[in-house]
Parts: structure tokens; C-alpha cells; sequence
């Protein structure tokens, strides 16, 4: 009896024992949902396959996708994640299932380049809210881009959607807001409607050429990208080749109102209210003639002040104004700066242009100031330079830079410093002295300059093709210079060349100092021997070697 109770127990316990067996032993059994070799076959599932190039994505496979000696083609992985999927060019079609693949965390990128999907694009594709890059040129999708593509995803980096079949307006404001976008890609496609005026600032690359955009070109956006990225849209006014006509259907349509006739009270009011707007006119043109007139006076009166004192100096200078332009006041305000002769206040070096200083005189005569450090521009002084026709060439964070055309023939560039008011004049002097004894074909070495209490100037060579920022952004001349790529990779190797020597020249190595009580500790870092390098500061020569300028001015600008 115990015996037979016994192997009743045992049977009761294999049968219950046996399903889960087999069910462990079964080759093909189904896979943990969450696995990456479950969500690879899920999306396998979903897609034609006429090459079977994907027959190795099976669950019979004796290892899984990330295997380190026998992963599953067309995976790409890292550390035994998953982490991208390369299907380009395998003639896939289907609806491709992005949502068995929401669960892979790890999934940055994606690549079904050259394939024959069509159709619009999946609702699923929402759900990859980790993806960095989506590669989906050339095949045949059509419909809208939806913008759930950018609201949703927003890790996404890189979007190829070039070379499909999609059309609809473009979902300007989910662009806009997508924070961390660097290329899109919407070439070749059917897309209408006008080119989105806000795009991220973080976006490097956009290509929306051969669409049926019309409207207007934004100028933000046609200024941040190539021209190429705009061509083959016939109706967008302000691209490459668009037709004739497309700015003047871009232009809004003059309202034409049919108005009543006026009856002979209208008549007169209007004439009325003509009357008293042409009085109101003349008495404001009086009242600006008499203001004017009066400026005038003044400033006459101002320039004849400041050419008795320039003469009182001993410089020689005729009783004429100085020829300065208005426009161009900041070098026109480079007047005498008083020094006394014999009282040793003026400048140690010996470097002083020849025409800069006073004749001899009785000591204490106070003198104009300009110290010339290299004629490398020519050789001139401040007489010379007060009397030079000025242009403005722009504003910078230092001060605003002038173009000075002298009588002899000589041209340089003024730079009136803002923010440098603190600083004394031994400590101005010793620093301008070493940085005009640098010496580099790339860096742009300071020849003179001029010190006052107010306001101090810094002279240049006046480099004729302006700065990097203007070559490649705002000049738009016919005869405008276009550089091409061995132009750009010379510039970008001079100016390299050139910090490497600032660096050398002007940077101070960092160091560890140690406290009363034995401690070291890091010193605190030096000023960068520039510090705002930009397309800005550097200038091209005739040649088109770049020149660096506004460096090592550092310890010179006031601290907040």
C-alpha cells in the first residue's frame, strides 16, 4: 500500500513537472518579450525579405543579436548593446514596425537607406524616443512629414528624408522646437508651401533643394546655409534659378477699394487738413534748418579750437580742419594728447614717429603724442593721421575700427579701444611694446598707437580684403571673392599656424603654488592669449593669407 501511494506521488509530480520541461527545452518556444533578439524577430515579421537577407534573425540562432564572436548581421553593437541597425540597399518593403523596437533603450540609430518602402510613414515611428539618427533616403514614402517626428523624439540629431515622394507643408513650429537637431535632409522630394523662417540654433546642415516651395526665402535662413541647399524650387523668391515671376507672386496683391465720390463737404475738409499738415511741415523745416545751422556753428567753432591748440604745439600742421569725416568722429577725436617735455612724462621709448612730436621749445610746452613702432604701413605721425579721410569699417566688443587714408599715400586701420580707461600709461606702453614685437605671418602685430586718459588708439596694417566674416557672409558684389576649398583649408591652417604662435609668445604656463602651511594648490589660470577668435577677427590679405588680430588684450580691459 505505501508503495503503491508513493509511486502515485511520484507520477503526479512529473506530470506536473513536464510542461515546464518542455517548454524550457523547446528550441521554438517563445522569447522573452523584452529581449533584443525577440524585438529584432517582431520587426523581421513585419517586412519583405526577397532576398532573405535577414534569414540568420531567426530563434533557432545558438547566439544572441550582440554576441561577441557570432552577432546577427546587420546589427551594429557596443559593450553587448544594440545600438544600431544597417539595412540599407537589401530591396526590404513592408510596414517597418518601429514599435517592437521601442523597448531597446539602447537603439541610437537606424538605417533602411535604398529600400522599396512606401507609403506614409509609420504612426509607430513615435515611439523611438531614444533615436539619434534615422536614415530613410531614397525610397518611396509619400504624404506629409509629420511633426510627431519632432516633438516626440527628442534625442533625434540626424533626419535623411531626400530622394522620397513627400509633399504637404513642412511643420515649421515642430522643427523650430526640435532642441537637439544637427541635419535635415529633405531633398528631392514634393514637399509646397514657404521655407520655415525659425529653424534650431542648433542645426548644421539643411538641404530643401528641388521641392515645390514657394514664397519667400527667409534672409536668417538663406544667410546660415549654402545657396545649393535652396536650388530647384522655381516658386521660392530669392533661390538659386527660380523663375522671374516668383517674387512678384510672393508679393501680396495691392487692395483696391472702390471709393464713394466726395461730396463738395468732404472736399473741402480734406482741403482743410491739407492746409494745416503743409503749415505743420513748413514750420518743422524751419525749426530743423536753425538746429542744423547751429550744429554746424558749433562744430566749426570746436575744429577751429582744436587746430589753435594742434598749431600752439609746435607740430607744423596748417590752420585748416582736419578732413576727417562726421561719420568717422572716433579718428577725428585722436586730438593732441598733453605731455610735459621736460618734465619726463612723456613715453620711454624711442620709438616715436618722426612727425608726432613738437619741434623744440621752452620746457613744459605740452605736445601731441604718437608712438610709430614699425613702418611696416608707412611711415607717419599723428599730423598725418588727424588730417586722413576716415571710413568706418564696423563695431566690435574692443572698439569700433576705422579705414585711414593719409595724404601721403599711407592707408591703415584705427582701432579706438572702449573699456581700457583704468589702465595707466607705463602699463599701456610696456604692453602695446610687446605685442608690436611680435612677429608672425598669420598674426597682425599692432604698428602705433596713441594714449589718452579717455580714449586710446591702436594702429594697424589696413588689410584690403576685409575679415573672414565678410568674405564668406556679407559681401555680394558681382566681382565678390568666392573662396573654394583649398582656399578655406589654407585659411584654416594659417590661422591654426597662428594661435599655435600666440599661444607660444603670449601664454603663460600653469602652475601649482603652495600656502603658509605647506599646502599646494592650482594657481589660477592665465587670460587666453585671445579669447574671442572669430570670422570676425580675422582679416585676409590681398593674397588671402589670414591675419589674426585682436589678441593679448586681456590685461588691459576694465575688470566688471
Amino acid at each position: 500500500m505505501v508503495t503503491l501511494l508513493l509511486a502515485f506521488r511520484l507520477s503526479t509530480l512529473f506530470l506536473l513537472a513536464g510542461p515546464a520541461v518542455v517548454t524550457a527545452a523547446d528550441p521554438d518556444g517563445a522569447l522573452p518579450p523584452d529581449t533584443e533578439a525577440a524585438a529584432l524577430l517582431r520587426l523581421k515579421a513585419s517586412l519583405s525579405d526577397p532576398t532573405n537577407a535577414l534569414e540568420p534573425w531567426s530563434p533557432s540562432s545558438p547566439s544572441v543579436p550582440c554576441n561577441d564572436t557570432n552577432p546577427w548581421p546587420r546589427v551594429q553593437c557596443y559593450n553587448g548593446i544594440l545600438i544600431g541597425l544597417r539595412l540599407a540597399h537589401l530591396n526590404l518593403s513592408g510596414g517597418f514596425d518601429f514599435a517592437a523596437l521601442s523597448r531597446l533603450p539602447g537603439l541610437h540609430s537606424i538605417n533602411l537607406m535604398r529600400n522599396n518602402f512606401s507609403g506614409p510613414l509609420p504612426a509607430s515611428l513615435a515611439t523611438m524616443r531614444s533615436l539619434r539618427a534615422l536614415y530613410l533616403s531614397q525610397n518611396a514614402f509619400t504624404g506629409p512629414v509629420p511633426g510627431d517626428v519632432f516633438a516626440s523624439m527628442s534625442w533625434l540629431k540626424k533626419l535623411y528624408l531626400d530622394n522620397n515622394d513627400f509633399s504637404g507643408v513642412l511643420p515649421a513650429d515642430a522643427i523650430a522646437a526640435a532642441p537637439r537637431l544637427l541635419e535635415l535632409h529633405l531633398d528631392h522630394n514634393r514637399i509646397e508651401g514657404p521655407v520655415p523662417s525659425k529653424l534650431p540654433a542648433t542645426l548644421r546642415l539643411f538641404n530643401v533643394s528641388y521641392n515645390r516651395l514657394s514664397g519667400v526665402l527667409p534672409e536668417a535662413v538663406a544667410s546660415r546655409f549654402n545657396e545649393s541647399a535652396f536650388a530647384g524650387n522655381p516658386g521660392l523668391c530669392g533661390a538659386p534659378g527660380s523663375d522671374p515671376g516668383a517674387c512678384a507672386a510672393a508679393s501680396p496683391a495691392p487692395v483696391h477699394s472702390a471709393m464713394p465720390p466726395m461730396s463738395p463737404a468732404d472736399y473741402f475738409a480734406v482741403q482743410e487738413e491739407t492746409s494745416v499738415f503743409v503749415v505743420m511741415g513748413i514750420i518743422m523745416l524751419v525749426v530743423l534748418l536753425v538746429t542744423g545751422a547751429m550744429v554746424l556753428m558749433l562744430r566749426q567753432d570746436e575744429r577751429s579750437n582744436a587746430t589753435s591748440a594742434y598749431d600752439h604745439a609746435g607740430t607744423g600742421a596748417t590752420s585748416g580742419a582736419p578732413t576727417v569725416p562726421c561719420a568717422a568722429g572716433a579718428v577725428a577725436s585722436a586730438e593732441m594728447v598733453a605731455m610735459e617735455q621736460g618734465g619726463g612724462a612723456g613715453s620711454s621709448h624711442g620709438s616715436s614717429s618722426q612727425g608726432s612730436r613738437g619741434g623744440g621749445g621752452a620746457g613744459g610746452r605740452k605736445v601731441p603724442e604718437f608712438v610709430l613702432m614699425s613702418n611696416v604701413a608707412g611711415e607717419f605721425g599723428l599730423p598725418e593721421l588727424m588730417k586722413a579721410s576716415a571710413e568706418v569699417l564696423g563695431n566690435g566688443t574692443l572698439g569700433s575700427a576705422y579705414k585711414a587714408a593719409m595724404r601721403n599715400g599711407v592707408t591703415v586701420a584705427v582701432k579706438r579701444m572702449r573699456d581700457m580707461n583704468r589702465v595707466g600709461r607705463v602699463e599701456f606702453e610696456e604692453h602695446l611694446q610687446m605685442l608690436g614685437e611680435l612677429r608672425h605671418p598669420n598674426v597682425l602685430a599692432p604698428v602705433g598707437y596713441h594714449y589718452r586718459k579717455e580714449e586710446k588708439l591702436i594702429v594697424s596694417e589696413f588689410m584690403p580684403r576685409g575679415s573672414l566674416l565678410y568674405v564668406l557672409h556679407g559681401d555680394q558684389s558681382p566681382d565678390r571673392v568666392v573662396l573654394d576649398w583649398p582656399a578655406r583649408l589654407r585659411i584654416a591652417v594659417g590661422v591654426a599656424r597662428g594661435m599655435a604662435y600666440l599661444h607660444e609668445k603670449l601664454g603663460i604656463p600653469a602652475m601649482r603654488l603652495v600656502s603658509m602651511d605647506g599646502a599646494d594648490f592650482d594657481a589660477p589660470p592665465p587670460p587666453p592669449p585671445h579669447g574671442n577668435l572669430n570670422s570676425g577677427n580675422i582679416l585676409l590679405d590681398g593674397e588671402l593669407e589670414p591675419r589674426i588680430l585682436d589678441y593679448g588684450f586681456f590685461p588691459l580691459v576694465n575688470t566688471a
